[in-house]
C-alpha cells in the first residue's frame, strides 16, 4: 500500500478566523460550486482538470480545505454530516486528481487511488475509501476486500452513518467517465438532490440494448447495498429507469418466476444482463 499523501497539511492563512464545522461545511459547498460551475461540462460530465489546478477557484478551495482540520467530524448530525461527507469525497476526487503530475488515463493507473490521498478532519485522516465504505456506508465491507476499512474499536467508527442510504452511490464521482455527475448537496436539497441524482444516473445509464439490459457495474458491486439478490435489485431500480427498462426488468422478473420477494438466485439465471463501467479518467 502506498503512503498516504495528506492534502490539507498547509497552514491555514494567517489571519483567518477559526470556523464552525457547519461554516466549513457551507463554504465547501460554495467553493465546490464555483469549481463545478466554472470547470465542470454539465453536459458531458467532463471536468477541466488542467485548466482547474491553475485558477484562483482552486486555490480558494485549497486554503478552505486547510480549515477541515478543524473540523470536529462528530459535530455534523443528521442530513448535514451526509451532506458534508458525499461533498468531501467528490472534493477529494478532483483534488487529488489535480495534485497528480500528469493526468493519468485512469484512476486505476494510480497506485491505490482510493487510499492514499487523505484530507485530515480533526485527530483523523480520511481517505477517499473512509469516506464511502467507513463513513457513508457504516463500514460495510470493501467490495474489492470484502472485509470493512475501520477495524474492530477504531474512533472513527463513532461517524459512521448508522443507516446508509444506497442512493449515495449516484452522487459519489471516482474520476472515471461511468461516473455520476459531480453535484453539490446541502442538508436542505440532501433528499431531493439524492433522489434527482439517481433518477439521472440511473435513467441515462440503464439501457435495453439487442434484447439484453445494459447495467453499471456499480450496482453489482454494491449488491448488497440495495437488496439480498439480483432480483431484488432489480425491483429497486425499475422505478428509477425509462419505460423500456422497466418493461423489460417486468418481463425478465416474470421469466424468472419472481413472486414479489427476495427469493435467492435462481430467478437471475434467466436474466440477460450486461454489467459495464467506462474507467477512463473524466477529463476533458
Amino acid at each position: 500500500m502506498s503512503r498516504v499523501k495528506i492534502l490539507n497539511s498547509d497552514d491555514v492563512p494567517a489571519g483567518g478566523t477559526k470556523m464552525s464545522a457547519l461554516e466549513v461545511s457551507q463554504n465547501l459547498q460554495k467553493a465546490m460550486l464555483r469549481m463545478t460551475g466554472k470547470f465542470l461540462n454539465e453536459t458531458t460530465g467532463l471536468v477541466d482538470y488542467e485548466q482547474l489546478k491553475d485558477s484562483s477557484e482552486y486555490k480558494e478551495y485549497r486554503a478552505l480545505a486547510c480549515r477541515l482540520k478543524d473540523v470536529d467530524p462528530g459535530s455534523l448530525k443528521g442530513r448535514e454530516h451526509m451532506a458534508f461527507f458525499i461533498n468531501l469525497y467528490n472534493a477529494l476526487t478532483m483534488d487529488s486528481i489535480a495534485q497528480l503530475d500528469t493526468m493519468p488515463a485512469s484512476t486505476l493507473e494510480v497506485c491505490d487511488f482510493w487510499s492514499c490521498h487523505a484530507y485530515i478532519l480533526g485527530p483523523y485522516h480520511y481517505t477517499l475509501d473512509h469516506i464511502e465504505h467507513g463513513v457513508l456506508r457504516g463500514n460495510r465491507a470493501h467490495p474489492s476486500t470484502n472485509t470493512p476499512v475501520l477495524g474492530p474499536g477504531d474512533p472513527q467508527l463513532a461517524f459512521t452513518c448508522a443507516t446508509p442510504d444506497p442512493r449515495i452511490h449516484f452522487a459519489l464521482n471516482c474520476g472515471a467517465k461511468s461516473c455520476p455527475r459531480v453535484r453539490v448537496y446541502t442538508e436542505v436539497n440532501l433528499e431531493s438532490g439524492l433522489e434527482a441524482a439517481t433518477y439521472s444516473y440511473l435513467g441515462q445509464e440503464v439501457k435495453v440494448e439487442d434484447g439484453r439490459l445494459k447495467v453499471p457495474q456499480i450496482l453489482e458491486w454494491y449488491l448488497q447495498d440495495f437488496a439480498s439478490d439480483m432480483t431484488g435489485m432489480l425491483r429497486w431500480i425499475q422505478k428509477y429507469v425509462g419505460e423500456a427498462e422497466r418493461r423489460a426488468i417486468d418481463n425478465m422478473l416474470t421469466a424468472g418466476g419472481d413472486s414479489g420477494g427476495d427469493s435467492g438466485d435462481k430467478e437471475t439465471t434467466e436474466m440477460p444482463m450486461d454489467f459495464f463501467y467506462d474507467w477512463s479518467l473524466n477529463a476533458v
